[in-house]
């Protein structure tokens, strides 16, 4: 089939190598034709004419084999069908293989229009047909070979829609590339938020506390809370570099660091002590807040524990930023197959938060919701999710 096509399916457009297979399989046919042609052309004596138009046909098949670009390759397949047509007749039908090779190339090359292949057949049985008229050769020879360049439109057709098919599945591949990148970048994005709403949130505050004791003499309880802003600091930016090492995509960097000193401020390991690090958090930043239920969210997998911790990490952020001071309730209710979380702080407006809030949950494909909406004087984020039935029933084993 190499033969005929003038093409292995290794050879993509775009100038991609062949395997060693089909060069030597092209080599072999033009090594063939080209022994035959020489042998027949000293026993039947051909004129000088035939002895040069074959050996461009040859030549430009064997062109054919180097020719990297569609423009040459075109050009190699124009060049074999319209010097092998033209001797096809005096050689017995010869030389009719490179012209089905040539006719294969031009059809297959999707530079070059979807008819072409056509057209440079019908030009080939033109050809053959005057030169079988002079010479005085039957129909059936010209019907015969005919069928034959009509073999080679067709491989070339399928040829090229088999290219056409791999071209769509590379585009293809490259869309789902593009979009997976996308949706890391995006992932990125929300965790550099969260770090930033947290740490920096959390260091308002307590730069603010730092404030007041100083003015209140208690230098002591002022030294402390410095100590602990400090800390919030460097692990807010450890945990920006982190994302922004994701959002490079140096994953293979990130694993070989050590692990670095870090606050409940983490947002990829909060989930391993579910709320209750949160809440302490929130606490020691001056916050009020009373919790209700299972904080440790042992009903939940590893998946739904740390989007719920990151969901609940923007609301007590918010809250300190929009609200400080002001009262935050934070329950966990079991009923049944779910899990309802729900988050209620004086909270206004809306946010990158709250879209990074909807998007990890539709991450999760579980069905999962998180709702975020105004609720008299209050704004409460409520989040339903599928319980991990097989680690409750562990538990009550």
């Amino acid at each position: 089939m190499t033969l005929l096509t003038g093409q292995d399916p290794t050879d993509l457009p775009g100038g991609r190598s062949r395997s060693g297979a089909a060069w030597g399989l092209n080599a072999l046919g033009i090594a063939i034709v080209g022994f035959w042609f020489v042998k027949n052309g000293l026993a039947l004596h051909h004129p000088t004419w035939v002895w040069a138009l074959g050996g461009v046909a040859l030549a430009a098949w064997v062109f054919r084999e180097f020719g990297r670009t569609p423009r040459v390759l075109v050009v190699a397949g124009v060049v074999m069908v319209a010097a092998g047509a033209t001797t096809v007749v005096p050689t017995d039908s010869l030389m009719i293989v490179p012209v089905i090779v040539g006719i294969v190339l031009i059809g297959s090359n999707l530079r070059a229009p979807l008819w072409s292949g056509a057209v440079a057949a019908l030009a080939a049985i033109l050809v053959i047909a005057v030169s079988a008229s002079i010479e005085h050769v039957p129909v059936q020879f010209v019907l015969g070979t005919s069928g034959g360049l009509v073999m080679g439109v067709l491989i070339g057709f399928s040829r090229r829609q088999f290219r056409v098919a791999a071209e769509r599945a590379r585009q293809a591949e490259r869309e789902q590339q593009r979009a997976r990148l996308l949706a890391d970048r995006a992932r990125a994005a929300r965790d550099v938020h969260d770090v930033l709403a947290h740490s920096l949130g959390g260091l308002v505050l307590q730069l603010d506390a730092v404030e007041a004791l100083l003015e209140a003499g208690r230098v002591e309880d002022a030294t402390r809370r410095a100590g602990e802003a400090r800390a919030l600091a460097a692990d807010g930016l450890a945990e920006a570099r982190r994302a922004v090492r994701a959002l490079r995509g140096d994953a293979e960097a990130e694993a070989s660091r050590p692990a670095e000193a870090i606050r409940s401020s983490r947002p990829t390991t909060d989930h391993e002590a579910g709320l209750e690090a949160l809440v302490d958090a929130h606490r020691s930043f001056g916050g009020e807040i009373v919790t209700q239920g299972d904080t440790a969210l042992t009903d939940l997998d590893a998946a739904h524990r740390a989007a719920v911790v990151q969901v609940v990490r923007e609301a007590l952020s918010n809250a300190r930023r929009h609200a400080p001071g002001r009262p935050v309730s934070l329950s966990v209710i079991r009923d049944g197959d779910a899990v309802d979380v729900v988050v209620a702080n004086p909270l206004s407006g809306d946010g990158h938060g709250l879209l990074g809030m909807r998007e990890r949950f539709e991450e999760l494909g579980s069905g999962a919701t998180v709702e975020a909406e105004r609720s008299d004087d209050a704004f409460v984020v409520a989040m339903h999710l599928p319980a991990d039935l097989a680690a409750a029933e562990e538990d009550r084993s």
